[in-house]
């Protein structure tokens, strides 16, 4: 009897990579059904669910059925591709961190959903009020080996981030993100409530980001942050500062895969603290890039990329933000000036359909994703721009969904 570890699973490419969120209707001209991929397990991925004890989850990479090599359509394998670059053709590793805010909902006495409470920025109501659904949360997370540096509460009514702890394994990372949002949907249900992750729940309150930190060090240093240099005018190393130019340049087309909604586009504007211009800032929070000092050293650490959330395939954007930067680096790209209120920074594109107009002419993005990813993503992402909702239409919906 075989082992059913050794049967493969397979998916058509269409379902893998062409169906848009709202409905099994095929968008991507150049996928059918007909192609198959297979799937291949990582078994140092697999974690059992604290929430489902009975159930197992690992995460996989897609793979030509007939040749077994790699799909194009893969993220975690062009993740994968994009960190050995680094390694391999600029001598660099990276470290990523990741923030991830949701809003609690429960069905009031009438029956309808809304947040737990109606708290605001640095309140302690959530805090104090769901003690109980942050413990389980935090031991579930535990128990899959996700390391959280912090659990608190955050601007909105009900809103919560887990702060997971920095890591240098960036695919880890990434799992750990699908890991952590998982459990807090799973964790949420057993407390009798749900989590929401939707970008922008409400116009009167603050939405749900996903930011992402990065840093990187020399290949084979265990600790010596190569971003950071105190000498340096910025405090930011030569290579820090052409990473983040990299960043910049081609930040009107990441934004269509880090914001990669029509609902993602409702959380950015002026005073919603993600930034709407063009540029970056020292420890300003309404700067799309804003380099973090350290408490302890004073030195810069990291940067930050605001325009994030969670409606993003994190393998995808990963792979896509650090390939910029990778590109400033290879090219010793000079950073401009930092923003301020007299340089006429430009801005970014006001919503979803513009970021992908970008993305169309961004030939560095376009050869990392490669023709038959690009073509597909841009296609899906393209009738979920046209098929626009209500922000109460996006809301019904997540919370069926959640």
């Amino acid at each position: 009897v075989s082992s059913p570890l050794s049967n493969p699973v397979s998916i058509a490419e269409i379902c893998f990579a062409g169906l848009p969120t709202s409905a099994d209707v095929p968008a991507a001209p150049n996928l059918s059904s007909r192609n198959v991929l297979t799937l291949q397990p990582d078994f140092s991925s697999l974690r059992i669910l604290p929430y489902a004890s009975k159930t197992a989850m690992v995460m996989c990479t897609a793979h030509n059925q007939q040749t077994q090599e790699l799909s194009p359509l893969c993220s975690r394998g062009l993740l994968q591709r994009v960190l050995h670059s680094a390694k391999e053709d600029l001598g660099i590793e990276f470290s990523v961190g990741a923030e991830l805010e949701f809003i609690l909902y429960r069905e009031n006495k009438d029956g309808i959903m809304q947040p737990v409470d109606m708290s605001t920025f640095g309140n302690a109501t959530t805090l104090n009020e769901q003690e109980d659904f942050i413990s389980t949360l935090y031991d579930q997370l535990e128990r899959q080996d996700i390391p959280v540096e912090l659990i608190h509460s955050e601007s909105a009514p009900g809103q919560l981030e887990v702060v997971l702890s920095y890591s240098d394994d960036i695919l880890q990372l990434a799992d750990d993100i699908v890991y952590a949002r998982e459990t807090v949907t799973n964790v949420a249900k057993q407390h009798g409530m749900k989590a929401l992750f939707l970008p922008k729940t409400s116009m009167m309150a603050a939405g749900n980001g996903s930011h992402l930190h990065f840093s990187f060090r020399e290949a084979g240093s265990q600790h010596r942050n190569a971003f950071s240099d105190p000498s340096q005018p910025t405090g930011i190393s030569r290579k820090g500062e052409s990473f983040i130019e990299g960043l910049l340049d081609h930040l009107p087309s990441l934004l269509s895969l880090s914001i990669p909604t029509v609902n993602s586009f409702r959380r950015v504007g002026p005073g919603c603290w993600t930034g709407h211009k063009l540029g970056w800032s020292t420890e300003d929070k309404d700067s799309p890039v804003r380099v973090c000092i350290d408490l302890n050293t004073q030195q810069a650490s990291n940067v930050e990329l605001k325009l994030s959330d969670a409606a993003a395939n994190i393998y995808l954007e990963l792979a896509a933000i650090l390939a910029a930067g990778m590109e400033g680096i290879k090219n010793g790209k000079v950073l401009r000036p930092m923003m301020n209120d007299e340089n006429n920074a430009l801005p970014l594109p006001q919503s979803l359909q513009e970021s992908l107009d970008s993305l169309k002419k961004d030939e560095l993005l376009l050869s990392i994703l490669g023709d038959e990813l690009s073509t597909a993503y841009i296609a899906v992402r393209e009738l979920e721009a046209r098929t626009e909702t209500r922000l109460e239409e996006e809301v019904a919906a997540a919370l069926n969904r959640a």
